[in-house]
């Protein structure tokens, strides 16, 4: 009996499914950026959607398609991922803080009391965004001469 593909080649590996075609297979992406090929039948079977993740058992694809497409599915089960939605919460907060400073005046100093009231932020959670973001704000010393009635 002839060899149709190397055992030693597959690999399991998780994979997303970016969209599904007219024809009703799919084509999904490892970590690594391999574009995966899903047949009709399997799509089909499983349910597949186009933003899933799946644990993927691989082969090698045909060698006539291997150049754009390196792996197809021969099995796939689904994946419960535990999502931390906490990044992209947090980072909402200095993109609307840039946002607010670059439609003011992006050469401006801003106190994050006024940023604050500004964009109805907690003034704790704008003093942290502006900290934990020094790739995104300047930090500026200042100082002000104090009132002589004081």
């Amino acid at each position: 009996m002839t060899q149709l593909f190397d055992l030693s080649a597959t690999r399991r590996q998780q994979v997303l499914v970016e969209y599904l075609t007219a024809t009703g297979s799919a084509f999904a992406v490892t970590p690594k950026g391999e574009q995966v090929f899903l047949n009709k039948r399997l799509v089909e079977t499983m349910k597949v959607l186009a933003g899933d993740i799946y644990d993927a058992f691989l082969l090698p694809n045909y060698p006539d398609k291997q150049a754009s497409t390196p792996w197809r599915a021969m099995r796939v089960e689904s994946t419960e991922l535990p999502l931390d939605i906490k990044p992209v919460v947090s980072d909402s907060i200095p993109n609307r803080i840039a946002d607010y400073m670059e439609e003011i005046d992006e050469e401006g100093v801003w106190l994050p009391e006024d940023i604050a009231e500004a964009i109805d932020l907690d003034v704790k959670q704008v003093e942290e965004a502006l900290a934990e973001n020094s790739e995104i704000f300047d930090p500026v010393r200042a100082y002000m001469l104090r009132s002589k009635d004081k």
